[in-house]
């Protein structure tokens, strides 16, 4: 009976401390209304980016001679939506445009062969451009066949595949690189969210503030003291990605550290900006996954941007993830220097920085007991 007893009274102890904490998550607004709209942010986001098909992809196409296969091929890529077709004078134009970005790739027809010219870089379009060239192949084979059977199998061409960029390159080496600039935004966003609501809660922030430093002056001494930290982090994620996943660097460090501490300063800002708004730090780890998690769905990382819906992607064009992720698959697996990634990508990272800042700064309120 004295056993029962003791059961009974844990139980009803259990009781009422669930019905504490679900009266202090009543109390607290700001965590109903994350724990109600983060899922349905983040499931809407991940459905369509998962069921989503790619588009918009620039397509060169160079003609030299076609034969009439080569012709049914060449019809079939036009009729898909997948592609952009662009119409080029020659392979080396192709190539060209291939190297500055503008194409994705190109198809070259002539003399008995299909060449084919790819972007390495992005397995996904590669492999997209790929499978609709066999599929035209296939497809203008039937046709001929069906039309005058008695000539039987109709000749077809060869294919040939040719890549500007990475012919070696696996998925993981795409993937790698765009991993150094997400690891950088996670960790310094989630970090210096939770050090400046911290500062706030304990009261040290009002301290600060009373003495002559100012607002500009305290956000900048944070940026300065949790770069180091962010550098520090980013030559471990990115010796990891070299030297265990083996990722390429074919070019210059100084763009990848250029790239580093743009992105590192603009995710600490905007973490001090955003701690402005949170009471907890439970309310910093509900919010962190609505800030990060579609940054890395529709960056480029995971997904070509032309896989995004179109109502989707000018989102991708106002994360700085979008913007590190490419600068960094063009430095370390295009050979890209800093000239090369300036416009967009560090104009980019450099406008995000400046504006999180200024607002970080302008949302620091100056209260003193």
């Amino acid at each position: 009976m004295v056993q029962f007893d003791g059961l009974k009274q844990s139980i009803f102890r259990i009781w009422a401390v669930g019905l504490r904490v679900i009266r202090q998550i009543r109390r607290d607004r700001r965590t109903l209304v994350s724990m109600a709209v983060n899922p349905i942010i983040l499931m809407v986001i991940l459905g369509y980016s998962l069921s989503a098909t790619l588009t918009g992809i620039n397509l060169g196409i160079v003609e030299l001679n076609n034969s009439t296969v080569e012709e049914g091929v060449l019809a079939h890529l036009r009729a898909s939506s997948t592609f952009t077709l662009t119409f080029l004078a020659s392979e080396s134009d192709a190539r060209k445009l291939i190297s500055d970005g503008t194409l994705n790739g190109a198809v070259v027809f002539g003399n008995g062969e299909i060449r084919q010219i790819l972007d390495g870089t992005s397995p996904q379009v590669a492999g997209v451009i790929t499978a609709s060239v066999g599929a035209g192949l296939e497809g203008a084979s039937a046709g001929i066949l069906n039309s005058l059977p008695n000539l039987g199998q109709p000749r077809l061409p060869s294919v040939t595949t040719y890549y500007v960029y990475g012919y070696d390159l696996e998925a993981k080496d795409a993937l790698g690189a765009a991993l150094l600039g997400i690891s950088i935004f996670f960790f310094t966003f989630l970090n210096t969210s939770i050090a400046f609501l911290r500062e706030r809660t304990q009261g040290t922030l009002e301290k600060v503030l009373s003495s002559p430093l100012d607002r500009f002056e305290l956000v900048s001494g944070y940026i300065l003291g949790f770069i180091v930290v962010t550098i520090g982090q980013a030559a471990i994620t990115f010796m990891v990605l070299v030297v265990g996943f083996k990722v390429p660097i074919q070019g210059s460090m100084l763009a990848v550290l250029v790239i580093i501490v743009l992105l590192g300063a603009g995710s600490l800002s905007f973490g001090a900006f955003l701690a402005n708004f949170v009471s907890s730090e439970y309310q910093v780890m509900q919010l962190n996954p609505v800030v990060s998690f579609p940054q890395i769905l529709l960056s480029g990382a995971w997904f070509p941007i032309q896989s995004i819906p179109d109502w989707l992607r000018p989102l991708s064009y106002i994360f700085p993830v979008t913007y590190s992720t490419d600068a960094l698959k063009l430095v370390l697996l295009k050979g890209g220097s800093l000239s090369d990634i300036f416009y967009p990508d560090v104009v980019a990272l450099m406008l995000f920085f400046i504006l999180t800042f200024s607002l970080a700064t302008f949302m620091l309120r100056k209260e003193i007991a």
